[in-house]
């Protein structure tokens, strides 16, 4: 029997077209391409980092140690019509002014020695400036001199401030410091006045402004000081400024300070105030004793040794702020 043609080709092709899918099924190009995912607008989880850090805020009151004489309330007396001896007394409780009768010629600061009329009115003159008003630079010019005859007149460069370059020569200050010395002109014989107490020089320290009253030099430093009890009331504006340290700089000045000192976990519990005077407010004073730690000190000794006079004044109140 006889087999067509048409049947033949047709068979043919139909194995063609079998042999076609087998070699592209092996060899890609049938098939269709993966989806692409849909977008969402759904965030990308967020980041972890470690919270900021929290930090202490003081807030200060007045400048400085806060024992004897302001510098800025004696300036207000001043301006208030009040001459320098009554300024010196208002400060120094208990006291009188004198004249020395063996006041000296020179005096050695630094280890250097510097005729008395250049030592006092450079150390005016950085201590209260040249234009505070003639009273206030007579106290000024008395107390430095009280000062240095505490010290025999033998004074390191580490207790006051000294200009050694300023041109006094005929200045309202050099007058008021002729005038205190009983001088009529430079190459006069000095009979000077001085803060007496009990019958010798006062401790006669001072400070730039106070905090309304001024403190104690028992709970400030130690020691009996009768006339620096505190308590004197000053009648400069209170100067208040805030100072902030975050809580690794707070750890860093303790532990500088004393590596004993323990400090917790929380920060918060690391400072704390034990007393004060009251001086700016019932709420407010000069501190007198404070936890650092497990540790108690001064509160001018937190100021000066832990804080190196990163705060103005030991009379402060403070605040920690967590992250």
């Amino acid at each position: 029997m006889s087999i067509s043609i048409t049947k033949i080709l047709t068979s043919f092709l139909t194995v063609f077209s079998l042999f076609l899918d087998l070699i592209l099924a092996l060899f890609g190009g049938g098939g269709e391409e993966p989806p692409v995912p849909p977008t969402t607008d759904e965030p990308s989880p967020p980041s972890i980092t470690e919270p900021a850090e929290g930090k202490f805020v003081f807030t200060t009151y007045g400048w400085g140690h806060g024992v004897g004489m302001s510098q800025d309330g004696a300036i207000q007396m001043a301006k208030d019509g009040k001459d320098y001896e009554e300024i010196l007394l208002s400060y120094y409780s208990g006291t009188t002014v004198k004249t020395d009768p063996s006041t000296p010629t020179e005096v050695k600061y630094g280890g250097k020695t510097i005729p008395l009329v250049e030592y006092l009115c450079r150390t005016a003159k950085r201590e209260i400036g040249p234009s505070a008003p003639t009273e206030a630079l007579k106290a000024q010019i008395v107390a430095v001199y009280t000062f240095a005859k505490w010290y025999n007149f033998d004074v390191d460069s580490s207790r006051h401030a000294y200009d050694s370059s300023y041109d006094y020569n005929g200045t309202n200050l050099h007058r008021a410091c002729l005038s205190v010395l009983g001088m009529n002109n430079g190459s006069s014989t000095p009979s000077a006045k001085y803060v007496d107490y009990n019958g010798t020089a006062a401790f006669t320290c001072y400070f730039d402004s106070c905090a309304g009253k001024t403190t104690a030099a028992a709970s400030t430093w130690g020691g009996n000081y009768p006339y620096l009890c505190g308590g004197n009331p000053s009648p400069e504006t209170v100067e208040i400024a805030t100072a902030e340290f975050t809580v690794e700089e707070m750890r860093e000045r303790i532990l500088s300070y004393n590596s004993d000192i323990v400090l917790g976990a929380d920060p918060a519990e690391w400072l704390s105030i034990i007393s004060h005077d009251g001086a700016y407010s019932s709420a407010i004073g000069y501190v007198e004793k404070m936890k650092v730690g497990n540790t108690e000190i001064r509160g001018n000794a937190f100021r000066g040794s832990v804080m190196e006079y990163a705060i103005r004044s030991h009379c402060f109140k403070m605040e920690y702020i967590p992250a």
